[in-house]
This record gives C-alpha cells, structure tokens and sequence, in this order.
C-alpha cells in the first residue's frame, strides 16, 4: 500500500475516534474520584472519637464527602496470612489527585498499615 494511502487512512481512523468520542456535555467536569476505607474498629482508637475529627478534615480540606457504607475487606498481610476487617467506605472527588494526602492521613489516624485508596478520573455532573 503506497505511503499516502497508508497516511490517509491513518488520518481517517484517528478522525473516527474524535467522532466517536464526544466532548463531554457542558452540564459536567472532569473531576479526581478518591474511594477508600477507614478501618471500622480501628487499632488503639475508639471509632466514635477519631470518625469526626476525620470526616472534618475531609470536609475542611476537600469541600465535603459521601459515606458510601460499611463492608468488609481481606488482604494478605507482610507474613502472608489473609487478614479480614470491617470497614466504611468513602468518596472524595476534588479537582486533583490527593491519594497520598488522605493515604497519610489513614495512616495517622487510623493505624493503617497499607491505606487502599483508589483515584481515577470521573465526569461530574455541574448545575
């Protein structure tokens, strides 16, 4: 296939892909989703007295949060013996990734070990 052939279907592929993938609607914004879990019965600390001062600190620095419920989690900790606990869910969504902000702040307060915070990129939906 001759070069020019090659470079215009190389063009048309790429001005398929813009055609098929919509600039998002102008009713949203592309945000950072952050979902973690916060220990249910935290090592040494009463949950009833470090949750608030937490969901606080999430309030105060990213302008809110949503409490998505409580679950139950399993991992293999550094012996490799499965660990299970109970914990509550979270989402922060804010204009940038602050993963290791909240992962530092779980390790402060909560005695995580290996905080789990999962970020990626989401639409938001804005009035």
């Amino acid at each position: 296939m001759p070069r020019a052939r090659i470079r215009a279907c190389v063009i048309l592929a790429i001005l398929v892909l813009f055609a098929a993938n919509p600039a998002p609607a102008q009713s949203s914004r592309v945000v950072m989703a952050h979902i973690f879990t916060v220990p249910a019965d935290p090592p040494g600390g009463d949950i009833d007295t470090v949750l608030p001062a937490f969901e606080n600190w999430l309030a105060t620095s990213f302008g809110g949060y949503t409490r998505l419920g409580a679950g139950d989690g399993a991992w293999k900790n550094e012996k490799g013996q499965v660990e299970t606990q109970g914990n509550i869910v979270f989402l922060v969504t804010t204009n940038r990734d602050v993963s290791k902000d909240i992962a530092a702040r779980l390790t402060r307060d909560f005695g995580e070990r290996a905080p789990f915070v999962l970020v990626f990129p989401a639409g938001m939906f804005v009035k």
